[in-house]
């Protein structure tokens, strides 16, 4: 009888975790001063959390002009701040390149995970401000339509593969200021039964192709 019962709330146990969710909270921060991306889990109703801090990635140039990344990275784990030496990487163009033909045969063989995962995720308070200035009052008023643009079609992206809702979006041209500023915060939640199920799905789908996209 007692094993009976030990696999009774072993299996309650499983099902209750299928049913929990894990709450994400994004927020992106651009204001020259204090610029940063602070991403937060939560998971057992808050009971399980996890900080991190990541110094914003600064987009510079080399001196024969070929652009590279260079990223200082930083991580506070709970109320303790554990600061990490400063690392910085340096990601040429022709390795940009090569990144983004991993990730595209990635996606062309997991597809249908991606595309499962994509629509069990919920997104909710997607706030994003961008304050931007440049002293060409013209140039200043053409940028601003652009950015409407581009922000448009990342919400119709967001919204066609993803249950996203209570969206605020905004643009505040400042003219005659070279200025940069942006605020991005997201929360985004996902039940662990459905990573589980796609990571069933990935497995399954790995031992098929025989790994074949990792290469």
């Amino acid at each position: 009888m007692l094993q009976i019962y030990i696999s009774i709330m072993i299996f309650a146990f499983f099902m209750i975790l299928f049913f929990i969710s894990v709450i994400i909270d994004i927020r992106i921060l651009k204001d020259n001063k204090d610029d940063k991306i602070i991403l937060e889990f939560k998971t057992l109703f808050s009971l399980v959390k996890y900080k991190m801090e990541i110094p914003f990635l600064d987009l510079a140039m080399k001196k024969n002009g070929s652009p590279f990344l260079k990223m200082s990275s930083e991580i506070k784990k709970g109320q303790i701040d554990e600061s990490i030496d400063e690392k910085k990487s340096i990601i040429s163009l022709d390795e940009m390149k090569k990144i983004n033909n991993k990730i595209k045969r990635f996606y062309h063989s997991y597809h249908n995970v991606i595309q499962y995962m994509l629509s069990k995720i919920k997104i909710s308070d997607f706030l994003w401000i961008t304050e931007f200035g440049m002293k060409d009052a013209a140039i200043t008023g053409m940028i601003s339509g652009i950015f409407w643009a581009v922000k448009g079609y990342i919400i119709s992206i967001l919204r066609n593969n993803m249950n996203c809702n209570k969206t605020t979006l905004n643009i505040v041209p400042i003219f005659n200021r070279e200025v940069f500023k942006t605020t991005l915060h997201c929360i985004i939640k996902v039940k662990i039964g459905y990573i589980i199920i796609a990571g069933i799905k990935y497995g399954y789908t790995f031992l098929i192709k025989d790994g074949e996209c990792d290469g």
